[in-house]
């Protein structure tokens, strides 16, 4: 396989994973969050969440580069079953729960004001972010459990697929754990950066990544093309993903077209990184493959620059044959 991997892990570092400023924006848009949503709610005379907790792919730091800066951070807002009871003992519904948070964060500082969605409240921002804060109680009758404020109670777990990624990250080992990740940046960007096609959600395509990847490779460009053609072969035999955490389908019969085009994607990535096989493969030819496979033009400057290299080399290489060619003249002699 033609050796791309400083290629890729450029253009990963570059292109995908967060910036260092990205991330402290993004972390303090959720604090600012939860200081608003304990503002709000003791200027109205509400009780106070027990704590807030991080989750989704800002906590499990697989969030990626977005151009539109789409991104979505999920930070679930827990509360004692207790404190939401009124003076006659009736339990808050969950509509009502979510009313009192969306009341909490909303300071009128937002042009649009944020809504109550079915699992969550939903804050925007002018520049394209999103905060959706999930609503739970929590209770410990009759055993410990947590509840998720949706059309109604529905029992949840607000730390789960944390804990669920965390096990993951530790199975992987130390070097797998960074490896890992990368891949699921890397897949999630493949899917990114074809808009107009409708594929998995991000965090579909984490669990068919930690699932597919079965160890540390030292070359990255390797190990996403492996883990490719196993997420491949897998949706070739399944195209049902699983919730790893509580039981329902993330991906049933009725939204398998989803992944029926992600299957469809990486059978033609396969098919192209078929070249990178070829004995004769150039470099600038296996950048265009990777500027095809990842739909970037990220790589283009690379391929200009290989391709003059080569077509000095070949000028190079046809100079010294001409040289080494070059009868003698006629009855020459030392």
């Amino acid at each position: 396989m033609k050796d791309c991997n400083k290629d890729i892990v450029n253009y990963h570092d570059d292109k995908v994973q967060l910036t260092s400023n990205q991330k402290t924006e993004l972390r303090n848009r959720r604090d600012a969050n939860r200081d608003r949503v304990s503002d709000g709610l003791k200027d109205a005379g509400h009780p106070q969440p027990k704590k807030f907790v991080a989750q989704g792919s800002f906590s499990m730091h697989t969030t990626i580069q977005e151009s539109a800066r789409d991104y979505d951070i999920d930070d679930g807002v827990v509360f004692r079953q207790e404190s939401l009871q009124g003076p006659m003992g009736a339990d808050k519904t969950a509509l009502a729960t979510r009313h009192m948070v969306r009341d909490a964060v909303d300071d009128s500082s937002f042009k649009q004001p944020p809504e109550i969605k079915k699992n969550c409240i939903r804050v925007f921002y002018n520049d394209g972010p999103h905060v959706d804060l999930p609503v739970y109680r929590e209770s410990d009758v009759p055993e410990h459990h947590y509840e998720l404020a949706s059309s109604e109670w529905k029992v949840s777990d607000p730390e789960g697929v944390s804990a669920w990624f965390k096990d993951c990250l530790d199975r992987a080992g130390e070097k797998g754990r960074v490896q890992l990740r990368q891949l699921i940046r890397l897949l999630k960007s493949f899917c990114a950066n074809r808009p107009s096609y409708t594929l998995p959600s991000g965090f579909v395509l984490t669990v068919l990544s930690q699932e597919q990847y079965w160890g540390y490779d030292e070359c990255l460009d390797r190990a996403f093309r492996d883990v490719v053609r196993r997420i491949y072969d897998r949706l070739r035999q399944d195209l049902h993903v699983h919730h790893p955490v509580v039981d329902e389908w993330l991906i049933d019969k009725d939204s398998s077209s989803k992944t029926e085009k992600l299957r469809d994607l990486l059978k033609m990535a396969l098919e192209e990184m078929d070249v990178l096989d070829r004995p004769n493969c150039t470099r600038s030819r296996a950048l265009r493959v990777w500027k095809k496979v990842l739909a970037t033009n990220y790589f283009d400057k690379d391929i200009e620059q290989a391709e003059e290299e080569e077509k000095a080399e070949t000028s190079s290489a046809i100079a010294a044959i001409g040289i080494r060619t070059v009868p003698k003249p006629y009855g020459h002699t030392q």
